[in-house]
């Protein structure tokens, strides 16, 4: 048997670069009908929100009876996106069977193959859907693929947390699973997520697509093969600043690394870039100045043959002001408070304790209250805090220097 295991196209939600927001679903549909393979498979967030569903119903009932007409079987199951929709799915198209609906184990046998899911039952599930598992739906006379939309190894989520040894003591010999949208095997364990098939957003970087699956005399899998389905891809280039002094260095700098990042790279579409910048990086240098971006979100940085390489208008700013610090702490006033701060490794750690504080009370706001909160370790609060630091010195010096032009 011949499996096509996919998740998180979020139908409803427009990816930045792709021509539409069923493009996703389009190409899992050509792939599907490409191979020829006998089932679908879908492991959650296939559409983005309830709210969305009227303007992505046409296109999943269109290519749900594509695939029918074809031959080729359906199975999903619901994640915490599209809980709400997917038992009117399952009412309204026999063209696909969702597993587990109202978060209880259920399976589904296609051939050798036995089909073993859950589906979320609301937005947020807290418990490990694995705690109440059926060992029961396991047949030792059927292979089985176990189907699930989760967030693994993080004890605390609110999306149907899990963990390898759970996921072992079930005795399926392979999950594909939903829910993070970068695809990749999970550890050493016969667990996969399939990742997003296009990427929704700058963030997602790296090749998207989905897992074949294929079965060996109905006994066991072969290894899950990715297949890439999107013809672009975001990537995030580092560029060094050290030593350079002038803007136009810098710009020679910046096409120098994207050349060399790309030229290692084998891909063959849209590559969009979004620049790095590491370092010292000099006082003279504004690093929003790279590229004249005029208003817009992205330019053509290179175009040949066969690739066209997009610069983001987004830099993410990782360098170190060059600045002397032993000079600027002689002085007197904010600079050289900053500048001692700087060299007092006890005031350092303060300062990243403060900084834990900041960042544990913003989540009560209303602007990051619905957020999950991660717990920022004292070291990276030292880090951030210190570049807070450098970048408030850095905007000092830059006011200096036009003052005294």
């Amino acid at each position: 048997m011949r499996i096509l295991a996919c998740a998180d196209i979020h139908l409803g939600r427009k990816p930045e670069l792709a021509q539409s927001g069923h493009a996703a679903w389009d190409a899992i549909i050509h792939k599907a009908l490409e191979l020829a393979v006998d089932v679908v498979v879908l492991a959650g967030d296939v559409v983005e929100h309830e709210r969305t569903w009227l303007s992505v119903y046409g296109p999943l009932l269109s290519g749900l009876e594509t695939l029918k007409n074809a031959g080729i079987q359906v199975v999903g199951v619901g994640g915490n996106h599209d809980w709400s929709v997917f038992p009117r799915l399952a009412e309204e198209s026999d063209a696909i069977k969702i597993l587990g609906l109202k978060g209880t184990w259920e399976s589904y046998d296609i051939g050798d193959v036995r089909f073993i899911g859950w589906s979320f039952p609301s937005t947020h599930e807290e418990q490990s859907p694995l705690s109440d598992f059926d060992a029961s739906l396991v047949d030792d006379s059927k292979l089985s693929l176990g189907l699930l939309h989760a967030d693994w190894t993080q004890q605390y989520s609110k999306y149907a947390p899990i963990d390898e040894h759970a996921l072992l003591k079930t005795g399926i010999p392979l999950w594909m699973l939903g829910h993070i949208h970068r695809g990749g095997r999970l550890g050493t364990s016969s667990a996969y997520y399939c990742g997003s098939p296009f990427p929704l957003d700058a963030s997602e970087t790296g090749t998207h697509g989905a897992y074949l699956l294929e079965t060996e005399q109905g006994r066991t899998w072969k290894d899950p093969l990715f297949i890439p389905l999107c013809s672009y891809r975001y990537e995030q280039c580092a560029v060094d600043t050290t030593g350079i002094q002038d803007m136009e260095s810098l710009r020679s700098a910046v096409t120098r690394s994207v050349r060399a990042y790309i030229d290692q790279m084998s891909f063959h579409g849209t590559i969009a870039l979004s620049l790095v910048f590491t370092g010292n990086l000099h006082a003279n240098l504004d690093l929003q100045q790279v590229f004249s971006f005029a208003g817009r979100e992205r330019e053509l940085l290179f175009q040949d043959e066969d690739l066209e390489v997009l610069l983001l208008n987004r830099i993410e700013d990782a360098t170190e002001l060059e600045v002397d610090l032993d000079q600027l702490v002689k002085g007197s006033g904010p600079q050289a408070l900053l500048a001692s701060m700087l060299q007092d490794s006890d005031a350092l750690q303060q300062l990243g304790v403060s900084y834990q504080r900041l960042d544990t009370e913003s989540y009560n706001t209303s602007g990051f209250n619905l957020l999950r909160q991660t717990s920022l370790t004292q070291d990276e609060a030292v880090k951030r805090g210190k570049r807070a630091v450098l970048q408030l010195l850095r905007a000092m010096e830059s006011q200096r220097r036009e003052h005294e032009a």
